[in-house]
């Protein structure tokens, strides 16, 4: 066993100790000569009760972005929506990597993580996209902290001494009757292919991804209502946002409207000489239409109407309205 104190080079009042033990050995450099000869004997004691801690090389903790990744596609893909996923992925590649993701994940310090958040406040990000952003980050912190390869999760809770600005609510304007019926007569006489579509979303208040997975399979038609069991986006089928199965009620002129399409379909599917029509009730060309596809279709539609542009996912709250409007029960609602 050796240990010795060198300065190195000479003359330049850096000091280094040199550990050969076993026939492993190490170099480290310290302060001045003092600091030197007191961490050596130190280290001789330490060496002596059989502690090699100063000569094992110790694993190199992984990089933040490296960390998160495996999270992302190990945890989060797994068990959670595809949506969530994605959007994850986005917040990482965008707002964290380019500041955390190439630092040790054992150096990263609480100070860090609060600058990132203020500066994205500054920029303008709203306190809800800060929040996740928080929450990214500090994900793969807490399974690091499982893990024993950080003493705690500096994440954890930075957001409430932060005071944030709250985020402006988004004002909702559902449409009035008189409106709804304004845009449907708009969607028969210059898309009639959507209209079955558009009087499904305002007569049940189905999500749009609900509302893309529906299959003839869904419509109950002696029950008079459509089971809603599946949502679609981005090219997957995927269980409801809840994840349960619900019942939602048919009025007589969306089964009529809905009656209506499947003969087309399958007077189209004998034509064609296919036999069994398509189970996706709203495709194009035979696939299930994406979101951003049907959003199109409805803002040109309510601009043909002369409408204000909303949200097509305000059409639920224009149903909530219209329901309520008419005495129904807010616990159905």
């Amino acid at each position: 066993m050796g240990v010795k104190v060198k300065e190195r080079p000479k003359g330049s009042g850096v000091w280094w100790i040199f550990v050969d033990h076993q026939g492993r050995r190490k170099a480290k450099k310290v302060g001045d000569k003092k600091m030197a000869l007191e961490a050596a004997r130190k280290i001789e004691a330490k060496l002596a009760l059989g502690d090699l801690g100063i000569i094992e090389d110790k694993p190199k903790a992984p990089l933040f972005k490296d960390y998160a990744e495996l999270r992302l596609n190990g945890y989060i893909k797994s068990m959670r929506r595809q949506s969530t996923f994605e959007r994850y992925q986005d917040v990482l590649k965008r707002h964290i990597n380019p500041t955390l993701g190439k630092r040790p994940i054992n150096e990263i310090k609480r100070g860090e993580i609060r600058d990132l958040l203020l500066k994205l406040n500054r920029n303008g990000l709203s306190r809800s996209t800060i929040c996740l952003v928080r929450d990214v980050i500090s994900g793969p912190l807490s399974f690091a902290f499982d893990e024993e390869l950080i003493p705690v999760n500096p994440a954890s809770g930075i957001t409430k001494k932060l005071q944030l600005r709250r985020d402006r609510k988004i004002e909702i304007e559902p449409l009035t009757t008189e409106e709804v019926r304004l845009f449907l007569e708009n969607c028969q006489a210059h898309a009639p292919e959507h209209y079955p579509a558009f009087l499904c979303a305002f007569r049940t208040g189905m999500r749009l991804g609900e509302l893309l997975g529906l299959q003839w399979g869904d419509i109950d038609w002696h029950g008079k209502f459509i089971r809603v069991s599946r949502s679609y986006k981005l090219g997957r089928m995927t269980p409801t946002k809840t994840g349960k199965v619900r019942r939602v009620d048919m009025s007589d002129h969306l089964i009529e409207a809905l009656r209506n399409l499947y003969i087309a379909s399958k007077q189209e599917a004998l034509k064609e000489g296919k036999g069994e029509i398509i189970d996706i009730i709203f495709h194009r060309g035979g696939k299930p239409m994406e979101q951003n596809y049907i959003q199109r279709v409805f803002k040109r539609i309510l601009a043909r109407s002369g409408l204000r542009e909303i949200r097509l996912h305000d059409v639920r709250h224009t149903y909530a309205s219209l329901l309520l409007s008419d005495g129904v029960a807010p616990v159905y609602v």
